[in-house]
């Protein structure tokens, strides 16, 4: 009898290990300055929190993400902030926060101060993500679970800059670039 239950406590447990979940609960709460956030869960999955201050010159920032692999289509996926996360801060704020299997996200933040003649930088949007599906035909349907979700709480009463990117599933690219220039 007790090895019918640990084997049926184990086949339970196996399914919610299966399950690619990232939750942030009442974190982060009256920051200051610069915080930078990368949560992941799952599998292969890539992140970057850039930030570049200049004087007398352009600042710039280069993110690269290269990714390729193969996944099972019937992964669930969950992203969570929840609860009062991040409520009253002040300052710059970059959060990537992903589940799930071959996701890229990219916060960037450039200031340059006297910077003289510059260029527009897309260096940012340098991310290349092949994902294909474990049985890859084409017509593999997804049959898993994806859902992102964000307290009406979270980042209630914060000022200054505020990036935030959640992705839950596969082979996601999402991006925050902002550039700021002062002469």
């Amino acid at each position: 009898m007790k090895c019918a239950l640990l084997i049926g406590a184990l086949l339970g447990s196996a399914s919610a290990m299966a399950d690619n979940t990232a939750v942030i609960n009442n974190s982060g709460q009256q920051y200051e300055g610069v915080l930078s956030i990368n949560q992941a869960a799952g599998t292969q999955q890539q992140t970057s929190n850039s930030r570049a201050i200049a004087l007398d010159g352009q600042a710039t920032t280069v993110d690269i993400q290269n990714l390729n692999g193969k996944v099972d289509p019937a992964l669930n996926a969950k992203a969570v902030i929840q609860g009062t996360s991040f409520t009253n801060g002040n300052g710059v704020l970059g959060i990537n926060q992903s589940a799930g299997a071959n996701n890229q996200s990219i916060n960037a933040v450039r200031i340059s101060l006297n910077p003289g003649p510059q260029s527009i930088d897309d260096s940012v949007l340098l991310q290349q993500n092949t994902t294909t599906l474990a049985t890859d035909s084409g017509l593999t349907p997804t049959t898993g679970s994806r859902q992102v979700v964000t307290s009406d709480q979270a980042f209630t009463g914060s000022r200054g800059v505020i990036q935030v990117n959640q992705s839950a599933g596969v082979g996601n690219r999402v991006a925050n670039t902002l550039g700021i220039t002062i002469k």
